[in-house]
């Protein structure tokens, strides 16, 4: 049996399993990813996947590797144009670079993306691969993945999905990515802290829902939430729409709320009478098993070819 090693890399975790075409997940690590900060990442993470695969003996058994970054990358699933929590693969072939080193075929795709894949496969959402589904993921930013008729869409450069990135009118605010006024400047986890740190410094950020959720700020911080998902589900009209991520896990998160104020920003009468929110609950193998998960579906679309 073939199986895939999945690798789901963030700025401060790294998690890595194998996963068989069943999404059976098995020698499930976490470790730190501070060695992927610095000159030498991809030989560092390299090496890190041969000692996996000898202390687990997977020696001829890998039909590939999937690695998911928080990053945009390229369209042909291999160049991370951009990942300021990594610096040590930024702007790098990481794909082709780490295959070369491991002799396995790489796959390497936004973390986003295998989050939706996993949510589609665990949530049996689109059996007949027909369907339109958006992924809304509120962490430290705000990733977004969209995935119709059977496939993630990518775009031109393999870049679509940056729902966090739409300009709003009237921020001038500068965001991390450069541009001015991006959504993730007040639809984010950063901005969250923010707020909570301003305005409640007595509070930590996980009780700020629970001990300050009726406050205006707040308040107006979940209803401004709402403004670009209802503006991507007017365009696309989704079957289902994923609501997930650390912040809307948070306690006292009101869900309620963000959900009438999408409704109320969507066309009516549909899509908003007619939307329809799955609430995944993730583990740290989510990205892990979304990730094998697309890769075997790239291997088998190769061998079709």
């Amino acid at each position: 049996m073939k199986y895939v090693i999945g690798i789901d890399i963030g700025g401060t975790n790294l998690r890595i399993g194998t996963v068989d075409e069943e999404g059976n997940l098995t020698n499930f690590e976490r470790k730190s990813s501070e060695s992927l900060v610095s000159e030498g990442a991809v030989e560092n993470l390299g090496n890190e996947v041969k000692s996996y695969i000898d202390r687990y003996k997977l020696e001829g058994r890998v039909g590939a590797i999937s690695v998911g970054v928080p990053s945009m990358v390229s369209k042909d699933k291999s160049f991370i144009y951009s990942t300021p929590n990594l610096k040590g693969l930024e702007n790098i072939d990481l794909g082709h670079l780490l295959g070369d080193y491991v002799n396995i075929p790489v796959f390497v795709d936004r973390d986003v993306n295998y989050l939706l894949v996993n949510d589609i496969k665990t949530h049996g959402l689109d059996p007949d691969r027909e369907r339109t589904i958006l992924g809304f993921y509120l962490g430290t930013g705000f990733g977004n993945a969209v995935y119709i008729n059977g496939q993630l869409h990518v775009g031109k450069n393999g870049v679509a999905g940056e729902l966090g990135h739409i300009p709003m009118y009237g921020i001038e605010e500068a965001c991390t990515c450069g541009n001015i006024g991006c959504s993730e400047t007040r639809c984010s986890g950063r901005y969250l802290r923010y707020l909570t740190d301003t305005y409640f410094p007595d509070t930590d950020i996980s009780e700020v829902f629970v001990k300050h959720g009726d406050d205006p700020r707040i308040q107006e911080y979940v209803d401004t939430l709402a403004i670009p998902m209802a503006t991507e589900i007017n365009i696309l009209d989704p079957d289902y729409v994923i609501m997930a991520g650390g912040v809307m896990v948070m306690d006292g998160f009101p869900m309620d709320r963000m959900i009438r104020a999408i409704k109320e920003r969507a066309r009516k009468p549909f899509p908003s009478e007619n939307l329809e929110f799955i609430f995944p609950k993730h583990t740290q193998d989510s990205g892990v098993i979304g990730g094998a998960y697309a890769a075997f579906d790239k291997l088998g679309k190769n061998r079709q070819k």
